[in-house]
C-alpha cells in the first residue's frame, strides 16, 4: 500500500507493477521490464513511499532452484534503480520503523 492508502500489485511475469485508483481501475506505477526479464515478486513500501520489489532468477527447471535475484527501488518521484544483486531468492522484506534499513529473508541461502 501507498501512504495514500492506494494499493500496490507487482504482475511478476508481465515485469509490471500496477496502482489501483480510486475508482478500482489498475494502472502502470512502474515498468520493471528493463531491469529483468525473470518474474517479479514481493512490494515493500517504506514510511517515505520509498517501494522495494524483489523477483527471482531466471525460472528454473522443474526440482531446480532458482537463480541469483534483485531487488529495486521505485522512489517517489518515479527514479528506478537496482539497490541489490546476487540474491538467494528473497522470499520476505521487511522496512525498519525509522526506513532506514530493508530486512531482506535470503529463502535458498537459509539467512
Amino acid at each position: 500500500w501507498l501512504p495514500d492508502g492506494r494499493l500496490l500489485v507487482v504482475s511478476g511475469r508481465e515485469g509490471l507493477l500496477l496502482r489501483q485508483e480510486a475508482d478500482g481501475t489498475l494502472v502502470t506505477h512502474a515498468d520493471l521490464r528493463r531491469l529483468s526479464k525473470s518474474p517479479w515478486n514481493e512490494i515493500v513500501v517504506d514510511g517515505h513511499g520509498n517501494i522495494y520489489v524483489n523477483g527471482g532468477g531466471p525460472a528454473p527447471a522443474p526440482g531446480e532452484h532458482f537463480g541469483p535475484g534483485t531487488i529495486v527501488l521505485i522512489m517517489p518521484d518515479g527514479a528506478i534503480r537496482q539497490v541489490a544483486d546476487n540474491i538467494a531468492f528473497a522470499n520476505g522484506m521487511a522496512a525498519t520503523p525509522d526506513n532506514r534499513t530493508l530486512i531482506v529473508a535470503e529463502s535458498h541461502a537459509r539467512r
